[in-house]
């Protein structure tokens, strides 16, 4: 055996420690949370008829992922949400290129943009239920304009931030737009875009949810939050059905977060 490999693998244990040690961390945060919330639902400070014990959470979780019209409920709120982000993703990073590297269209739309930014996704809800109804468009038109934000504000920033020694470099040595795109500026600026639609990520599904809540949706996981809540005798399956969301978008993060590692290397030092 050469001996070089022994650092290698030495590297590589300590490489898998950290990242072990972190979802240690994390598992047993989610258990202390847990049993805390077992306590003082068992406790009777709270009726168990608005704040169920987690065990029995946990058990309602069962049943839900392994329910067929549940599953299809979740899967039409997975639906919106990749059908916002597949809309959004491309638009916030196409106008964020331009605003980012032509500086007067920049100064133009700040104002704009300034404006628009702080205007809550769902204060639109009541709009564009009268002029779309209640069906999926509202929902997956809601998502967009939630998503669309954090790709393009960070692709602005990640291009803004680019080595303009390098930019003038290339275009001293002939490269035209394309291949300065291409070479320089997209892979200086993937990790701060990649943070930017990770966070879109995890934002389409909660909206996804509150729009469903909102609009009064036929089917999703607004919709039968909307039915487990009525009369507030299913509270347990409604907590249920909120936990099986925030399991779909930790997967998909964790996803996004391979992806990431995968395809962008060179982003591991960015912050997560």
């Amino acid at each position: 055996m050469s001996l070089d490999v022994l650092p290698r693998r030495a590297a590589a244990r300590r490489g898998h420690r950290p990242a072990l040690s972190t979802f240690v961390l994390g598992l047993s945060g989610l258990v202390l949370l847990a049993a805390a919330e077992e306590v003082v639902s068992r406790s009777g400070l709270v009726s168990t008829q608005y704040l169920p014990p987690a065990s029995v959470i946990l058990a309602r979780l069962g049943e839900l992922l392994t329910n067929a019209p549940f599953l299809a409920d979740l899967g039409a709120t997975a639906g919106s949400a990749v059908l916002g982000l597949v809309i959004a993703v491309p638009v916030g990073l196409v106008v964020g290129l331009v605003l980012g590297l032509v500086p007067a269209a920049h100064t133009a739309t700040r104002i704009v943009v300034d404006l628009l930014r702080p205007v809550p996704a769902v204060a639109i809800v009541p709009l564009l239920v009268l002029v779309t109804g209640t069906g999926r468009a509202s929902v997956v038109i809601t998502i967009v304009s939630a998503t669309v934000w954090p790709v393009l504000l960070n692709t602005i920033h990640g291009v803004r931030d680019v080595d303009g020694v390098a930019l003038q470099t290339a275009r001293l040595y002939g490269a035209r737009l394309p291949r300065r795109l291409a070479e320089i500026v997209l892979p200086s600026a993937a990790p701060v875009i990649a943070a930017g639609v990770r966070v879109s990520i995890g934002l389409a599904l909660v909206i996804a949810v509150a729009a469903e809540l909102l609009i009064g949706t036929d089917s999703g996981v607004g919709a039968y939050l909307l039915a487990a809540t009525q009369g507030g005798s299913h509270t347990d399956y409604a907590f249920a059905a909120v936990c099986a969301a925030g399991l779909l978008g930790l997967v998909v993060n964790w996803a996004a977060r391979a992806l990431e590692r995968r395809f962008l290397p060179w982003s591991e030092g960015e912050p997560r």
